[in-house]
């Protein structure tokens, strides 16, 4: 959050040119958000709108050819698709087979960059948070 402080002087006059009053007060307030684009920070990656996100170590959840319709200063969303391996007869040998994903970036923090991200494909939402299972890398 942005702290936004205003300084102002207030003069007073009393009518017939008897004494005045000086009084100097400041008003602090917060204004939410960042001042800039806001960032994915997530690896080695630190930008915005990227096509691919990885949120596991291991390729098994990676969206890719993500295409942004928004991106904005409290959210941000795209579309992409996410393979899952079917691991028959095994991870090595098995079949990816590829769905329409929705990622959704929110809750901006003072720094400029998101917080929460939610990945939502055929009725399962996932969400992963910067305090706890966070996105492994991004690519532009």
């Amino acid at each position: 959050m942005r702290i936004t402080q205003v300084t102002a002087v207030a003069v007073v006059a009393f009518a017939g040119g008897g004494v005045g009053a000086l009084s100097v007060f400041t008003l602090g307030g917060a204004h939410a958000g960042p001042s800039g684009p806001v960032a994915l920070v997530a690896g080695s990656y630190d930008g915005t709108k990227p096509s691919t996100i990885q949120f596991s170590g291991d390729a098994g959840d990676v969206v890719t050819g993500i295409k942004w319709s928004a991106w904005g200063s409290e959210s941000a969303t795209g579309k992409g698709s996410v393979g899952y391996d079917n691991c028959t007869p095994n991870c090595a040998e098995g079949t990816t087979r590829y769905l329409p994903a929705t990622i959704t970036l929110s809750a901006p923090d003072a720094q400029g960059q998101w917080t929460v991200i939610t990945e939502a494909e055929q009725g399962r939402t996932t969400t992963f948070s910067l305090t706890g299972h966070w996105a492994q890398g991004a690519a532009p």
